[in-house]
């Protein structure tokens, strides 16, 4: 053997070896630092032993840690293994999911066997795989095998087949046994009933669905129900509303319970609430179940269930207060306290009990104190009295006062109780705190002054006294009022005045470090008598301090005032509105008076001497001592005469002089009169407009040509002139006729001379004097008096009508003149009213007119003028176009004129007047004709003006009138009327016996006797045209006249009515406006246009006989209103001309044989009846009056068709009283 020498450091005791040690560089390496042996390395890496390369163990290997292999793969090459852990982790560590199992290789007998959990399916499989693990990780490939396994025996049991048969195939089972399992869509609960689960039954299921559908039906139904509370937390008695909302419709019920261990509540409100008053337990769940109170108790679909909360309920709310009192025990809280005091804090925080408290008191001066429990000074010591906590306030002496906190003067602090801990009750109400002002007055030094030591003065006028300015000089600087409401300095002067108060710290006048003024003023009876007076004045401050108030005094000595005191006034004061006592006219009044004259009143105090400067300009001075005597003096007035003085403003000037005690003192006052101008006369009667005030008579009269004038020598008029003006009226009864009052107009003048002093006025009426006054002085009296027909009142001073005017300058008066009409000449007067000096007024006229009534017309002869083209219906002319018109001769008028006629350019009117035979419209149009218009032969105008007395004493006739009548579309048979006007208005109508016929308008229906009586177009064939009356059977006689050619003769075409068919002495009925009627008026005489005599030899039956035509026709209706005597028929050409014994006519009033050919004659084929009426009802009763009635008459067997012209007849036969309204065939 051979021994080599292992190189490095030498081994120390116990092999020990303080650096590595390495064996053939990298076969084996002991790092020696780091405790670590590599094999086949020498970096050995964070093991304790590093192997670089395979590893064989032949023995057991025990690991005591954990086994980390990182290789691709493992092998175990053993024949059992044993795994101690309760958890086998496949596929741990990767991030993502793949498919995953343990296989079982089977060798080469077959495919390997696999448990697979197959990711993309979320299934487990079971099977064989030709796949061997190695790196598959999503097996696609498996075919399933069988498991075996034992009869299930949970509701999560799998079935085998073995149970599956003996249980459920074959219908062995029952809805009992069979669960519902989950459906295709992976839930039971997106349906009506949500309390459906997998493993429910189905034959609860079902009876689930059943009691679900009847709740439904009965809606009953609660499908589900949720809850929510608010608040959720709270103190104790904290009352919670809950929100509950069902689903369904049927709820109308809830049970209740709010976990808080009371009664289960049941109600109808969706919204209860609920109050805690407990917390034990807290915090509470709320149950809440929703159902129907009709629906069977506990039947599927009639409840739900849920719940609300947690509510966490705290103990009740505590609330920090405290209270100040003077002393440690006892006593009432106070507000305040003098600088220097102790005071004590009591805690009387609430609802503290069985909790942990902790306090912190904060005095608002900088200090604080901690209170640790509510045992201690200053805590609340709920259920004994608490103990008081001590504090000392001491002002600073410098402080304003006018902030809160710590600090000099009168200070209010801020003091705060926190309570910072509380252990039960409700976190966010902690810390709690009360905050309480409290404030502390300190003593203070009241100090004033008065600005450069100034305590005497004089009771000056002119500042109504000795005004003192006073200076608040107190330094110890009180609190402001603001923040110490008791904070007021109170000044007083001495004067038996009010106080006044001012609040600390405003700023105001009389504050600390303010000014303040007060004017001392003497007594009345000190200063009039000259005695001077002392005013002891006070400052003084009132706080809430225990010495309050505090106060300093000082006087003010106050001398009297001279005072110059002079009042002037004219001796004669004016009354003028713009006038005062120091107005001075240079004139003398009406009464002789002066009134430039001025007078002064001396009234001056504590003066020894006087000055009256008359001019103030030292012209005209007059010097006066006071000796209570002299004029000038006190007690003696002194006038002076202004006369000669030019007008505008005099100045005055007065002085007074004095020494009343220490003072010499002079004083002045001024005054100024004013020398006004003399005012202008006011105007006299020239400037006055007389008018008439008596309202004229008449309607819109005028003079008449050649009128009576009794003026005279006075103003006239001119013919034509109105006679309704505010200068010239007429007059028929009216009596007084009065002008106005002319006012104000000057009667008397103080600065005339003579006669123009005194005036004298007069009426004057035709130029003849009807009564005067000459006026004296005195004022109203015997000057308002009625002389004759002169009326005078108001006779006054004129400053009574302008205010600007001095009294006794002027007299004015008002005047009118009234004189009864009978006094008044027939026809034009001429009146005004006249003055000595003030000139006269215009003239007003006066017609008296001796006619009194209104005009009487008598309407003259109405004759045919120009016919126009005439209208004829039934033979009867009416005007119709062509402009006709009538003429009216020899109409008369009475009392056409007086004095004077009416301007009208209608003075005589032709009207329409009455209507006749209820028509309506008028034939002529409201015509007016002109005074030109109607003279006639014997003329009463002159120049185009109506002449005096027309037509009194006998009537005038006018000349000849033409009238157009109208061309409006009227029907209408009308008299007309005439009327005139004179002066005193509307005469009465006069009014024409004449009838006048104008149908200008559309034809009515039966008027229409070419086509007016319409027949249906859908009767028969052949026409359709309408009806028409047939002409020529006038003369025929009897109800069923012989046809005088029924074989030949169309009468549709050949006889139609036209024109001015003679009617007269024949019996065809007429149609008036609209109306066939049984008609006997003879029209030849007193109606236009003539017509014929209907009167003579037409008293009997009358008839009207109308034609239409039609082919294919047996039967037609005929729709009639009225009432008619009888009614016939017949079809010329046809059977029935020979078969009828009425000379071919069929009977209306009798009803058709019932077949064949209607007609009596039976021997030429009649049915043996002339009757037509299809029915009993369709027969037309004589005397019986109809109203839209419809009757249906029958040709039997015949036809329309075999008539002559396809023609058939209608006679209808009218008696005296009967007509025909309407009339129709169809």
């Amino acid at each position: 053997m051979a021994f080599n020498k292992i190189g490095g450091d030498l081994l120390e005791s116990n092999l020990l070896r303080n650096s590595d040690l390495s064996f053939q560089n990298n076969l084996l390496y002991i790092d020696v630092d780091n405790n670590r042996i590599g094999v086949k390395t020498n970096s050995p890496s964070a093991f304790a032993l590093d192997i670089n390369g395979s590893t064989r163990i032949r023995e057991n290997l025990t690991i005591n840690g954990d086994l980390i292999v990182q290789g691709e793969s493992t092998a175990i090459d053993s024949q059992t293994l044993e795994i101690e852990d309760n958890m086998l982790v496949l596929n741990k560590g990767s991030s993502v999911a793949t498919d995953a199992g343990i296989m079982i290789n089977r060798g080469d007998f077959d495919n390997n066997a696999i448990m697979l959990w197959d990711e993309a399916t979320d299934t487990f499989k079971f099977g064989t795989t030709t796949q061997d693990g190695s790196t598959i990780t999503d097996y696609t490939s498996v075919t399933l095998t069988k498991i075996q396994a034992a009869d299930p025996t949970g509701d999560d049991d799998l079935v085998t087949k073995r149970y599956y048969d003996a249980n459920l195939s074959g219908g062995v089972g029952d809805g009992t046994t069979i669960q519902l399992g989950t459906p295709a869509d992976s839930t039971l609960a997106d349906g009506a009933y949500l309390g459906f689960t997998t493993t429910r039954s189905l034959s609860d299921a079902i009876d689930d669905l059943n009691e679900t559908m009847e709740n439904i039906r009965e809606s009953t139904f609660v499908q589900s129900v949720s809850a929510s509370v608010s608040p959720t937390s709270g103190s104790l008695n904290t009352t919670v509303t809950l929100t509950i909302t069902p689903v369904g419709g049927g709820a109308n019920q809830y049970e209740i319970n709010w976990g808080d261990g009371t009664s289960v509540e049941t109600t109808s409100s969706t919204t209860p609430t609920h109050t805690y008053a407990t917390n034990a337990g807290s915090p509470f769940t709320i149950n809440v179940e929703a159902r129907n109170s009709s629906a069977v108790s506990g039947s599927a679909g009639s409840f739900a269930t849920t719940t609300a909360g947690p509510v966490t309920i705290f103990t009740a709310q505590p609330v920090a207060n405290f209270f100040i009192y003077g002393g440690s025990s006892g006593g009432s809280p106070i507000t305040k306290a003098d600088n220097g005091s102790t005071v004590y804090l009591e805690n009387t925080t609430t609802n503290t009990s069985g909790a942990s408290v902790s306090y912190i008191v904060d005095w608002g001066d900088g200090s604080e104190n901690e209170v640790a429990n509510d045992s201690a000074a200053g805590g609340a010591n709920a259920g004994s009295s608490p103990t008081r906590l001590a504090h000392t306030y001491n002002n600073s002496a410098t402080d304003d006062g006018s902030t809160i906190g710590t600090g000099t003067g009168d200070t209010r602090y801020s003091i705060k109780l926190r309570l910072m801990k509380h252990t039960t009750a409700d976190p966010s109400v902690i810390p709690s705190t009360q905050t309480k002002n409290f404030d502390v007055y300190s003593a203070h030094t009241v100090l004033y002054s008065t600005a450069s030591s100034t305590i005497r003065g004089i009771n000056e006028e002119g500042t109504s006294g000795f005004p003192v300015t006073f200076t608040n000089d107190t330094a110890t600087n009180p609190g402001a009022q603001s923040t110490f409401a008791s904070n007021v300095y109170t000044w007083n002067f001495g004067e038996g005045d009010s106080d006044i108060n001012v609040n600390v710290g405003s700023g105001a006048s009389g504050d600390t470090g303010q000014n303040i003024t007060n004017t001392f003023n003497l007594p009345s009876s000190n200063q009039t008598n000259g005695v001077t007076k002392t005013f002891q004045t006070t400052l003084s401050l009132a706080t809430l301090h225990s010495s309050t108030p505090f106060t300093a005094d000082l006087n003010i000595i106050v001398e009297p005032d001279v005072r110059a005191n002079i009042a002037g006034t004219a001796v004669t004061v004016s009354t003028a509105s713009g006038d005062n006592s120091l107005s001075l006219y240079d004139l003398t009044d009406l009464d002789g008076t002066d009134r430039a004259i001025a007078r002064f009143t001396n009234t001056s105090q504590n003066a020894d001497n006087y000055v009256y400067d008359f001019f103030d300009d030292s012209s005209s001075l007059q010097n006066v001592a006071e000796n209570g005597s002299a004029a000038g003096s006190i007690g003696a007035t002194l006038d002076k005469d202004y006369s000669g003085t030019s007008a505008g403003n005099i100045n005055f000037r007065f002085r007074a002089s004095g020494t009343p005690d220490t003072f010499f003192q002079d004083d002045e006052e001024t005054i100024t009169f004013v020398m006004k101008a003399t005012p202008s006369a006011p105007a006299g009667l020239s400037s006055k407009t007389l008018t008439l005030s008596t309202t004229a008579q008449g309607t819109n009269p005028h003079l008449c040509a050649s009128f009576d004038d009794a003026t005279g020598s006075a103003d006239t008029l001119a013919a034509g002139t109105s006679l309704e003006s505010t200068t010239a009226r007429r007059y028929t009864s009216t009596t007084p006729i009065e002008t106005n009052t002319v006012t104000n107009f000057l009667t008397n003048n103080s600065n005339g001379t003579g006669s123009t002093v005194n005036q004298t006025v007069t009426a004057s009426i035709n130029a003849s004097a009807s009564g005067a006054r000459t006026f004296t002085t005195s004022e109203g009296g015997a000057n308002n008096a009625t002389f004759t027909d002169l009326v005078i009142s108001n006779h006054r001073d004129y400053d009574e009508v302008d205010a600007a005017y001095p009294q006794r300058l002027y007299l004015v008066a008002t005047a009118k003149i009234s004189q009864a009409l009978t006094d008044y000449s027939a026809g034009l007067n001429a009146q005004r009213i006249e003055s000595s000096a003030g000139g006269n007024t215009g003239y007003v006229h006066v017609c008296r007119d001796l006619l009194t009534g209104t005009p009487t017309t008598t309407i003259g002869t109405i004759a045919q003028s120009a016919a126009g083209n005439l209208r004829y219906i039934s033979g009867v002319p009416y005007y119709n176009d062509g402009s006709p018109s009538v003429s009216i001769t020899g109409t008369t008028v009475a009392n056409f004129t007086g004095q004077a006629y009416q301007d009208a350019s209608d003075p005589h009117e032709v009207d329409p007047g009455t209507n006749q035979e209820s028509t309506s419209g008028d034939v002529i149009s409201q015509t007016a004709y002109t005074y030109a218009n109607i003279d006639g032969s014997s003329t009463m105008l002159s120049g185009g003006i109506p002449v005096k007395n027309t037509g009194v004493g006998s009537p005038y006739t006018l000349g000849t009138l033409t009238q157009p009548l109208t061309s409006s579309s009227i029907r209408a048979i009308q008299q007309i009327k005439a009327r005139s006007k004179n002066a005193n208005g509307t005469g009465s109508y006069s009014e024409s016996s004449t009838k006048i016929q104008v149908y200008t308008n559309s034809l009515l229906t039966l008027d229409n006797e070419a086509g007016g009586i319409t027949v249906s177009d859908s009767l028969g064939a052949g026409f359709d045209d309408d009806a028409v009356r047939i002409a020529g059977f006038g003369s025929l006689s009897g109800d069923t006249p012989s046809l005088f050619d029924s074989s030949n003769a169309n009468y549709y075409t050949d006889s139609a009515w036209s024109g001015a068919v003679t009617v007269a002495g024949t019996n065809e009925a007429i149609s008036r406006f609209g109306t066939i009627k049984h008609f006997t008026t003879d029209l030849s005489s007193g109606y236009l246009p003539a017509g014929p005599d209907l009167n003579t030899g037409r008293s009997g039956a009358q008839y009207y006989t109308f034609a239409f035509r039609r082919t294919t026709m047996s039967n037609f209706n005929l729709t009639m209103s009225g009432k008619v005597s009888g009614m016939f028929i017949a079809a010329p050409g046809t059977a029935i001309d020979s078969a009828s014994s009425l000379n071919g006519w069929l009977d209306c009033s009798t009803t058709y044989g019932g077949s064949g050919v209607p007609g009596a004659n039976t021997g030429s084929g009649g049915n043996g009846s002339n009757g037509c009426a299809f029915n009993s009802g369709d027969r037309v009763v004589d005397n019986t009056t109809y109203s839209g009635q419809e009757f249906t008459f029958t040709l039997g067997t015949e036809n329309a068709t075999n008539a002559t012209g396809n023609v058939i007849l209608v006679r209808i036969k009218l008696e005296s009283g009967d007509s025909v309204t309407a009339l129709s065939i169809d």
